[in-house]
């Protein structure tokens, strides 16, 4: 075959006059040759045997000719628009081919006859079958989302002709004949490819994955723009060195780590009956939901899940996820040091923190340093080059999932079930791993749902999953075990109270079966009240500043971060910062909305003031859901505002965690906070601010459903001790069953019968929207296959998630120290529509002052002091202020010393 003059190249740079480049075919056969070791690896050859019907694992013929079309993923460079796109310092004739693409320019590539001609599509439609027509365009996928028909027709016929010396026929004749011969048994006999929408979506997300290896061209696949006819070779030794060094070639990995004893794991050798329960559960049990106490001992439970199915070989990595990045932060210690006994040596030590922004990979930390570069400094010096390159699925997190192990927030697993950008390579990446979820409850019917369809997802092509929580109720249950139900499948309250708690469910094949787990760890009576201070966050304040006085440690949960910063500004001005939570001297209060750099901060400062190892003396920490799930901290005195008994349960787990001596309040004590004008008040939007019920232009706060709340103040009322665990069940279902729910509105009358009727209808809608946004597997992948073309929309859902920018420059923030990444909601900006520009995001600066500064970006200004982010309003507030500073001389006229701009 003549070699065309100019070859086709797949990869390019242009710097200081050298023009390098890497050939077409080579590229192609890079990402086709990590594909090949990604699937030939024991467990994704597992999936990929499901997901494409097929019992054990593919056959040798159906395995390569999958490598093919990974192979083909770049077929469109082929027109010449793209390959001269980049090419302005030749001297090129006047009537050069328009700039293009590579991914829509496909569809125009198959209208094109000589061209598909010289590819052999055509051929391999009629041997391979009509499944080749899902994968290939799965395979154009690898951009991190399906590829979108922009125009019609066969686009510009210039493309497609030679120009300068390069002819795409001759390019795409060399493209199909290295295929040929690089994958020979692709072109034996065989049966025809699967055409199961499970295998293409698994396969759209692997292909992305092997693009993502494959184009690293500084650790493995430096660029060759020689023609080699034996490049396979290389690259399919390179692929086995870049996938390895990065944990993805598992095989052969419980050989080198034998199953550890629980002493060596976990620092004591007996185990809970819960945690034996769990670790001696059917390995054909897909789908694990335990539900127990607070404390007592789930983490460790899911270790040993994990630990089961790693040794038979039914997984081969662990994705811990939890509702918040303090709980996160906090589990990732535990976590890291208990699978290190699992993992071979070179991976002990490589549990990967999956939290946007802080980038941990075991004890390590990098710092972004620009581009796609991470600066990795240990704790004694550099890292080896290995250590360095193993962390890269800790660099980005497109790529935290692919990682052995990894704990963070649930929605970095959510995002593989959802329509946005890179969703089916997280999903790929998770195939593989043992899903652990923590603290899982029935509050956000969209979240439920989203969750509902990535497990099922996950668990039809033979993946795992283990949901806990310590105060699931019934129906929320359902949700995950029968996903499609009415409300006549809903069970009847007292049968759901007498279910089994502690229980361990077993779902996902076959009958659904729940077992009875007993009863161990922690009992506590707590003394539950009710004050009427919702509203009033000076006489909170007192009463939290007159326990701490007297020694204990007060933990303050509100609902709305306005709320808890309206506490924390009456503390100080009662003058009792002293007894604060604070950071490098500074008071403060823990919730979202500080700099990426300073909750990092904040949570290392909560967890010394009420962690297992707290100081003695008395302490106010403050905070919103942050401080609510999953953390082991440990309060005298909780003060929380009104919520679902579920999410209560969730907030009383943390008061009277660990036996200690208390100098006060010996006996755990809760105080509920509840509006004095009644829950009613609510139904026409007047809590709106407190985060409860519905508003007249809104589909309503945090905590929406008016009547779970209104259940759950009749139990404080009428049960002076709540028992834990014994009550739990019952909490539950008389706060969150839909059948007592509905009662309790008809007992109360029409208002609540209309707010019962909205709720419902509200949270049916949010379902059907969530099924609207998420990523349904069982859906064909075809060229109506799209997703939305902005991901904002959807990624919103996920804990009202704006913008995520950084500063131009590091600033110093309210604690002293360097800031430079934010992350905002999307209502601080006044909503969606009105979110900055790119432009004005990469504009955005702090201006500096004495105790934080002003954040602009665009043209909106926050302020940031120690009590976090909020919109910039006439200075002088309290927390502005500290006695002496020069904010506090100057009155209300200046804030930090500065004039508001």
């Amino acid at each position: 075959m003549a070699e065309p003059t100019r070859p086709a190249w797949g990869k390019y740079d242009y710097h200081q006059g050298n023009e390098t480049f890497h050939r077409l075919e080579h590229h192609c056969a890079d990402v086709a040759a990590c594909f090949e070791v990604l699937i030939a690896d024991r467990v994704l050859a597992q999936r990929f045997a499901h997901a494409a019907g097929r019992a054990g694992t593919l056959d040798r013929v159906t395995a390569s000719r999958l490598a093919v079309v990974a192979f083909f993923h770049d077929f469109a460079k082929l027109n010449a628009g793209f390959q001269f796109k980049v090419r302005d310092h030749l001297d090129l004739p006047p009537d050069r081919p328009p700039k293009m693409g590579h991914v829509a320019e496909a569809f125009f590539c198959i209208e094109q006859r000589d061209i598909v001609e010289k590819l052999g599509f055509e051929e391999l439609f009629d041997r391979w079958g009509e499944g080749l027509d899902a994968l290939l365009l799965a395979a154009l996928s690898h951009h991190g989302r399906p590829p979108r028909r922009r125009h019609t027709g066969s686009g510009p016929r210039k493309i497609w002709e030679p120009f300068a010396g390069y002819d795409p026929r001759v390019a795409a004749a060399l493209l199909r004949k290295r295929a040929e011969t690089w994958f020979p048994d692709a072109f034996e006999s065989g049966p025809k490819l699967p055409t199961t929408p499970a295998l293409a979506h698994l396969f759209a997300g692997t292909v992305a994955l092997a693009d993502q290896i494959g184009s690293d061209r500084e650790n493995h696949f430096p660029y060759q723009g020689t023609a080699d006819p034996d490049y396979i070779a290389r690259a399919r030794h390179q692929a086995r060195d870049a996938t390895s060094r990065r944990g993805l070639l598992r095989e052969g990995w419980q050989a080198q780590a034998p199953f550890p004893d629980p002493g060596a794991m976990f620092g004591h050798a007996e185990l809970r009956p819960l945690q034996t329960a769990v670790h001696e559960a059917p390995l054909d049990a897909p789908l694990l939901i335990l539900e127990s106490e607070t404390g007592s001992g789930k983490t460790e439970a899911a270790v040993l899940r994990f630990a089961a199915l790693f040794h038979a070989g039914l997984v081969d990595g662990m994705y811990f996820a939890v509702p918040t990045r303090a709980a996160a932060r906090q589990l990732h210690r535990r976590v890291a040091h208990a699978v290190r006994n699992l993992l071979p040596e070179q991976w002990a030590n490589q549990t990967a923190l999956a939290v946007p922004g802080y980038c941990v990979m075991g004890d390590a930390t990098g710092k972004p340093i620009g581009g796609f570069e991470v600066y990795w400094e240990d704790a004694e010096d550099k890292p080896h080059e290995a250590d360095r390159v193993a962390r890269w699925s800790a660099e980005s997190a497109r790529h935290f999932l692919s990682t052995p192990a990894a704990v963070g927030t649930v929605d970095q697993a959510l995002l593989g079930g959802l329509q946005v950008k890179w969703a089916h390579l997280r999903a790929a990446s998770l195939a593989r791993n043992l899903l652990v979820v923590d603290e899982i409850h029935a509050s956000d019917a969209y979240m439920t749902e989203v969750l509902s369809i990535l497990l099922k997802g996950h668990l039809e092509i033979g993946g795992h999953a283990l949901l806990m929580s310590a105060t699931l109720g019934a129906t929320a249950r359902l949700s995950f075990t029968k996903p499609r139900r009415s409300r006549q499948d809903e069970l009847d309250p007292e049968t759901a109270a007498r279910e089994p708690y502690p229980a361990l469910t077993l779902a996902g094949k076959g009958p659904v079966r729940t077992r009875a787990i007993t009863q161990t760890g922690t009992r506590k009576q707590v003394a539950m009240e009710a004050w009427p201070w919702l509203a009033d966050p000076s006489r909170i304040a007192a009463e939290a500043r007159a326990a701490a006085q007297a020694g204990a440690k007060v933990l303050v949960i509100r609902n709305t971060v306005t709320t808890a910063q309206a506490v924390f500004e009456q503390l100080l001005e009662n003058g009792a910062g002293e007894v604060s939570l604070a950071v490098n001297g500074v008071a403060t209060l823990h919730h979202s909305r500080f700099a990426v750099e300073d909750r990092n901060q904040l949570d290392q400062a909560v967890e010394a003031a009420l962690g297992k190892e707290r100081p003695p003396g008395g302490r106010v920490v403050i905070g919103t859901q942050t401080l609510e799930q999953s953390l082991d901290i440990d309060a005298d005195l909780l003060i929380t505002d009104i919520c679902p008994a579920d999410v209560l349960l969730q907030r009383i787990g943390r008061l009277h965690r660990h036996k200690r001596e208390r100098p006060s309040h010996n006996e755990p004590r809760c105080v509920v906070l509840v509006p004095a004008a009644g829950l009613d008040h609510g139904l026409d939007g007047g809590l709106m601010r407190h985060g409860l019920g519905f508003s007249p232009r809104t589909s309503g706060g945090i905590y929406r459903n008016l009547l779970s709340l209104e259940a759950t103040r009749r139990l404080v009322d009428e049960h002076a001790l709540w028992c834990i665990p014994a009550m739990n069940r019952q909490l539950v279902e008389r706060s969150t069953n839909p059948l007592v729910l509905k009662n309790l509105a008809e007992e109360l009358g029409d208002a609540w019968k209309d707010h019962e009727g909205r709720t419902f209808g509200i949270l049916s809608a949010e379902a059907n929207h969530a099924r609207g946004h998420a990523l349904d597997r069982s859906l064909p992948f075809d060229d109506e296959f799209q997703f939305p073309e902005l991901d904002e929309q959807v990624r919103t859902r996920l804990g009202e998630d704006g913008p995520r920018f950084e500063l131009a420059a590091d600033a110093k923030g309210p604690f002293g120290t360097s800031v430079r990444t934010f992350n905002l909601p999307a209502h601080l900006f006044g909503g969606l529509e009105k979110l900055p520009t790119i432009e004005e995001l990469e504009a955005a600066r702090l201006v500096p002052g004495d105790m934080g500064g002003l954040l602009r970006v665009g043209e909106h200004t926050f302020l940031y002091d120690r009590a976090g982010i909020r919109p910039a309003r006439q200075p002088g507030s309290p927390a502005a202020r500290q006695p002496g500073s020069p904010a506090a001389r100057q009155g209300n006229t200046l804030t930090f010393g500065l004039p508001i701009p």
